[in-house]
């Protein structure tokens, strides 16, 4: 076998869920299969993390709360009614990561949209943030569980407001 090159460190060491590594530099689309809560073992010691199992997916979304206002917008506060929408992931060092210069997973869209949609929220102790979710109709195909498009066409609107 010969050795091959990684680009990433979350590449050097893949795990359960989904990580920003995985994208790499395009969007994916993928159909909501399940949302539950679980305890996970993290820096923190045991905390309740929410999971976003996709169709046909091994790996789970670890839902943050600013992709968690993004899937709200778009589907309803009934958690329940997401299951079978689609959503648009992409990874990005600009928008809130954990950790400066490092990527993170943020929603872009859904095929599920039939315009762009402004959604807005004021994190605690931080500005107040606005962005564009997306539709993404145009390149997802309907049954698709994961379908890879090119992130170079439209890039969401994000931005702070002291």
């Amino acid at each position: 076998m010969e050795p091959r090159t990684v680009e990433s460190f979350d590449a050097l060491f893949p795990g359960r869920f989904l990580k920003a590594a995985d994208l790499g530099n395009a969007k994916a689309t993928a159909q909501i299969e399940s949302v539950v809560i679980e305890q996970l073992e993290g820096d923190k010691g045991t905390e309740d993390k929410v999971l976003v199992s996709f169709v046909g997916k091994q790996k789970r979304l670890v839902l943050a709360k600013i992709n968690g206002i993004s899937l709200r917008a778009m589907f309803g506060s009934n958690v329940r009614e997401w299951i079978g929408k689609r959503v648009t992931l992409y990874a990005t060092a600009d928008v809130m990561p954990l950790r400066r210069g490092e990527a993170c997973i943020r929603v872009y869209g859904s095929p599920d949209l039939d315009k762009p949609l402004p959604v807005e929220w004021k994190p605690a102790k931080r500005n107040k943030l606005r962005w564009v979710l997306q539709p993404t109709g145009a390149t997802a195909k309907p049954d698709a569980d994961l379908v890879v498009e090119n992130t170079t066409d439209l890039e969401p609107f994000y931005s702070e407001e002291a």
